[in-house]
C-alpha cells in the first residue's frame, strides 16, 4: 500500500545524500529529543519541523554506531515534528513544545511500533498505541508483505483503528492527542459523516489546536467526494490513446479502481480482482485508473496486462498530483470507489468480497 509520505521521504533522502547541513543553529534550547533506533540503514536522519505548501524546514541528525542520537532545539509553541529514518519506512511523529524532553526507542524495521514518550501529548498517544498494540502489530505484519499485501485485510485493521480513535475522542474531547490520532487513523478509515461528528466533539485546547483547522479544511474538501455526492467527472486516455469519460459509462454501476502499474505483481490481490470482475461482469463495470503510468508513453507491461483484462484501463501518470486522485481524495493504492448507475458515489474503500455479496443479493 503506497502513500504520499514516500514522496517526501525520497526528497529528504536526496538532500541527506548531498550532505545537506543542518538548518540554522540555535544556542538557546527549550526542548530535546534523544533516542535509540535499532537496525537503521543510514548514519543520519532528517527531522522535519514544518511542512507548508511552499517550504520544508529540516535538520539532519547524526546517528552513532549503536543507533543512538540526540537533538536540542527551540520552539515558540506546540508543533508536530517527524523523523524520517528511511525511504520505505513510515516517519516517526511527535509533538514538541517548550519544556518537552522526548525519548524515542524502537526498531527501524518496525517503525510503526516505535515508542515515543515525553510530554503529556506524546505520553497520551503512546498510551493509545499500547492499548491498541495488537492492531498496530497486525497492520505492520500486513504492510511488511509488500507484493503479497491483502488490501482488504489492511482496510479491516485500519477500520478497527479508526473505531478505537472515535472512542478515544468521545472520552477525551479536550486532549490534543485526540486531534493527532484523528489525523493518523481517522482519515480515510471512517466515514466523512463520522469524521465531521468527531471534529464537532473537540473542545478547549483541542478545538483550537492548529491541526484541527487542517482537519476541518480536509473535511470540507472530502465532502465533495463523500458517499451520496455526485461522482466528479473523470476524463483520461486508455491504452489506445482514446479519451474516456466517466459520464460515458452511465447505465450500470461503475467500480473505480485507483491502482499502480506494479499491482499485477501482487498475484493474490490481482487474481482476486480478476475473479470478482468475471463474477460481476453483468452487474458492474470495472474501470482501473493506473495513476503512475504516462498515457503518452505507457509501460509495455501495463499495455500487455490491460489488453488481457476484460475491463477498461485508463492511464494517469501524475500519481498523487493527479486531478482525478485529488477529486476523489485518494491517498493510497489500490483504492476502490463504487458509483451507482445514476452517477452517485455509493461506497468508498470497497472490498471485493463485500462487493460480490452486495450484487449477489440484488440478483436474487
Amino acid at each position: 500500500m503506497k502513500t504520499t509520505f514516500h514522496i517526501i521521504a525520497g526528497i529528504i533522502l536526496i538532500l541527506l545524500g548531498l550532505n545537506m547541513s543542518s538548518c540554522e543553529k540555535k544556542t538557546n534550547t527549550n526542548f530535546s529529543i534523544e533516542g535509540k533506533i535499532d537496525n537503521l540503514s543510514v548514519d543520519k536522519i532528517a527531522l522535519i519541523k514544518e511542512i507548508t505548501s511552499d517550504s520544508l524546514v529540516l535538520d539532519t541528525i547524526s546517528i552513532n554506531e549503536k543507533g543512538e542520537f540526540s537533538y536540542n532545539g527551540t520552539v515558540d509553541e506546540a508543533i508536530m515534528m517527524a523523523l524520517y529514518i528511511g525511504k520505505e519506512t513510515a516517519p516517526v511523529s511527535m509533538l514538541v513544545e517548550p519544556g518537552y524532553n522526548v525519548r524515542i526507542k524502537g526498531d527501524a524495521v518496525q517503525a510503526d511500533l516505535i515508542e515515543v514518550k515525553g510530554g503529556q501529548v506524546n505520553d497520551d498517544i503512546n498510551e493509545f498505541n499500547v492499548r491498541n498494540a495488537s492492531l498496530l502489530q497486525s497492520r505492520h505484519r500486513i504492510l511488511s508483505k509488500n507484493e503479497n499485501l491483502d488490501p482488504a485485510e489492511l482496510r479491516n485493521i485500519n477500520l478497527q483503528l479508526g473505531r478505537s480513535v472515535r472512542e478515544y475522542v468521545d472520552q477525551n474531547p479536550t486532549k490534543i492527542a485526540s486531534v493527532i490520532l484523528m489525523n493518523n487513523y481517522s482519515i480515510n478509515n471512517i466515514s466523512v459523516e463520522a469524521l465531521g461528528e468527531d471534529i464537532e466533539k473537540l473542545k478547549g485546547v483541542a478545538a483550537n489546536f492548529y491541526m484541527t483547522t487542517d482537519l476541518k479544511a480536509y473535511y470540507d474538501k472530502v465532502k465533495v467526494s463523500a458517499v451520496g455526492a455526485v461522482a466528479p467527472e473523470i476524463e483520461l486516455k486508455n491504452i489506445r490513446s482514446k479519451n474516456v469519460k466517466l459520464t460515458d459509462l452511465r447505465g450500470k454501476p461503475v467500480l473505480l479502481i485507483f491502482d499502480l502499474k506494479d499491482s499485477p505483481t501482487n498475484t493474490v490481490y490481482f487474481n482476486k480482482l480478476k475473479d470478482t470482475q468475471e463474477a460481476l461482469k453483468d452487474s458492474v463495470q470495472f474501470v482501473s485508473i493506473v495513476i503512475d503510468d504516462n498515457p503518452k508513453s505507457p509501460d509495455p507491461h501495463t499495455v500487455e496486462t490491460a489488453k488481457s483484462l476484460k475491463w477498461t484501463v485508463l492511464l494517469d501518470g501524475k500519481k498523487w498530483n493527479s486531478k482525478e486522485v485529488k477529486k476523489y481524495n485518494v491517498t493510497s493504492a489500490p483504492y476502490m470507489i463504487l458509483i451507482s448507475k445514476e452517477g452517485l458515489i455509493q461506497e468508498r474503500g470497497v472490498e471485493l468480497d463485500s462487493l460480490k455479496v452486495k450484487f449477489a443479493k440484488k440478483e436474487k
